[in-house]
């Protein structure tokens, strides 16, 4: 469901699956699951929307992987 979301979203920030529910986002490891038919993303002790995620975080990821890409 997140390469779904991913792919209509056209993101910038690049995000790899690294094992079952484990991603990559940007310099982030996060995990994503779907939570009452929603995906949300593990933020500290409960879970975020993944819009809400992506609003938050997508932009300080997309400038971190900017300044480690030469």
């Amino acid at each position: 469901m997140l390469a779904k979301y991913v792919n209509q979203k056209d993101l910038q920030l690049p995000i790899t699956r690294l094992a079952a529910g484990f991603y990559m986002f940007g310099t982030k490891k996060i995990f994503a699951k779907i939570l009452n038919t929603k995906l949300v993303v593990r933020v500290g002790g409960g879970f975020m929307g993944i819009d809400e995620f992506i609003n938050m975080y997508g932009e300080i990821e997309l400038s971190k992987t900017k300044r480690c890409t030469p």
